[in-house]
């Protein structure tokens, strides 16, 4: 009696594994969803925990889940007027469900906060507005600093970022 009922306890949970792997694949569709973002999907929907953890991996060694995919997706909607730094970029990436291990990988591949930081503010100001040529450019300094450290920037960076955008402006 005990082993028949091993058998079944044993079906159902792989019928429930199918399920789930294929709910997530319904989910996924055509777009690029990250590890985490699945799991969390799939838990919501009501499966346990541990069948949503086994779908997930399995529909990542189906590559149906890419991280870097969709992690290079997460960096690449924050770049210009966006761009960020790397911790806050980190950040982001484990927000979005991304494998600590594929964020590691692909926040070592970013460029150098010092870049990204003038990147920010040429994007946010590709001349130097002739108000702030004419007044008080102390003000304006202040609010590109801050635009800076809202984006995660330390104040060393964002001064040198901004003195080399003054720079390349009057060379």
């Amino acid at each position: 009696m005990k082993m028949v009922m091993m058998i079944s306890s044993e079906s159902t949970c792989n019928q429930q594994l199918d399920l789930a792997v294929t709910t997530g694949i319904r989910h996924i569709g055509i777009g690029v969803y990250s590890s985490g973002k699945i799991y969390e999907y799939l838990v919501r929907k009501g499966f346990e925990p541990h069948i949503a953890h086994t779908a997930v991996k399995e529909l990542v060694e189906r590559k149906y889940i890419d991280d870097l995919r969709a992690g290079r997706k997460v960096l690449y909607n924050r770049s210009g007027r966006k761009q960020e730094s790397r911790s806050l970029l980190y950040k982001r990436l484990l927000q979005a469900g991304i494998a600590e291990d594929k964020a590691d990988e692909l926040i070592t591949r970013t460029r150098d906060d010092n870049e990204t930081c003038l990147d920010l503010v040429k994007a946010a100001y590709p001349v130097i507005p002739d108000e702030v040529l004419e007044g008080d450019a102390y003000e304006f300094i202040e609010d590109l600093m801050k635009l800076c450290a809202r984006r995660g920037y330390n104040p060393s960076v964002s001064k040198d970022a901004i003195n080399n955008w003054i720079r390349t402006n009057y060379e």
